[in-house]
């Protein structure tokens, strides 16, 4: 596994997200109650990005059909998704937001 830097843990808000593009792959953060979430942003069932939908508490609706999905476990949550979305350990050093890939 190799540590990637993703951002400053200041540039985004309380129950917000963006998508961070990193490497020609697109990541999806979130941070909901001061903790960061980060998959991956594409939906499992169509090619849409999952930073165009909306959260919603933990969750992350898809903004082409409608799926959720979990964002600690990357569980779809109801069809027409049915395959899980990646989910990224997250580690925080001196401000910055890392993942393990």
């Amino acid at each position: 596994m190799s540590k990637i830097r993703i951002m400053d843990i200041n540039d985004i808000e309380n129950e917000n997200m963006t998508q961070v593009s990193i490497k020609d792959k697109q990541y999806l953060v979130a941070k909901i109650n001061d903790i960061f979430y980060v998959t991956s942003d594409m939906c499992t069932h169509e090619d849409a990005e999952l930073t165009m939908g909306c959260l919603k508490g933990t969750t992350v609706k898809c903004p082409l059909h409608g799926s959720f999905f979990d964002l600690t476990t990357g569980l779809a949550l109801n069809e027409p998704a049915d395959e899980p979305i990646k989910v990224y350990k997250t580690i925080i050093e001196n401000d910055q937001l890392y993942i393990d890939e």
